[in-house]
């Protein structure tokens, strides 16, 4: 996928009341949608473009990105620069954005940002009746060091209550893993059950879980599939009866 609309993303909406009855909504994309800086790449380019009717006010910020107990976590990154920090692109037109570190990469660890391109909305007309939604889009950004550097996954499963098991992945490698498309179903009898699809960013020395419907009065082994960078993995866990 080459750009990324607001429409259609996985993105956050910030809600500004200026009255009711009518929502607003400026659009806007950008291309690429996940960025890396490297010792011979130190700085990135994207491209933003306004789809939208009217001219957008975009705010540009970086945020260190870790996932403490599983959970995303976002904290000021004086170490990453974005410009222009704010800009304004008329109806149709597009905008390029770079993004640079002001610190090297490190020896042979991935580290993890998030750029934020928050619109900022105009004030309300006198007289307007509406909500104003400003749209905000999160785009991943890596800064890979010299040496090779890959994800390490740890799989395991267990039964946490009665009918639920905790699918639980660690990543004990030196980058980041990405999970699309994931599927889970029994070994005996091919049975699919439901998993959250959502794609999954799991970090170097973080985790992620998932939490799933199974009968745990019995044994059973659990196929889970899911595509990644490399290509499909797939790995078997077996539960035990509770």
């Amino acid at each position: 996928m080459k750009n990324l609309s607001l429409r259609r993303a996985a993105c956050s909406l910030v809600l500004f009341f200026a009255g009711a009855t009518m929502a607003l909504a400026g659009s806007f994309q950008v291309n690429p949608v996940r960025a890396e800086l490297s010792r011979a790449r130190p700085v990135s380019a994207m491209t933003v473009r306004n789809t939208g009717a009217e001219p957008a006010v975009i705010q540009l910020r970086a945020v260190s990105w870790t996932q403490p107990d599983g959970k995303d976590r976002y904290d000021m990154a004086p170490d990453i620069l974005g410009t222009p920090p704010i800009f304004t692109i008329p109806a149709g037109g597009s905008q390029l954005i770079r993004v640079g570190s002001r610190r090297p990469p490190e020896a042979n660890l991935e580290r993890a940002y998030r750029l934020f391109l928050q619109e900022v909305p105009p004030p309300p007309q006198p007289g307007s009746k509406g909500l104003r939604l400003a749209l905000r889009l999160s785009i991943p950004l890596f800064v890979i060091p010299a040496t090779a550097v890959s994800p390490e996954l740890h799989w395991d499963a267990v039964a946490v209550a009665s009918g639920k098991v905790r699918i639980h992945v660690a990543n004990h490698g030196s980058s980041h893993a990405w999970f699309t498309q994931i599927g889970l179903v029994m070994v005996q009898g091919g049975q699919a059950l439901p998993i959250s699809t959502l794609p999954v960013y799991v970090l170097p020395g973080a985790a992620h879980d998932w939490i799933v419907d199974v009968d745990t009065s019995t044994d059973h082994t659990l196929r889970l599939t899911a595509q990644g960078e490399v290509g499909t993995i797939q790995t078997d866990l077996t539960i035990p009866a509770r």
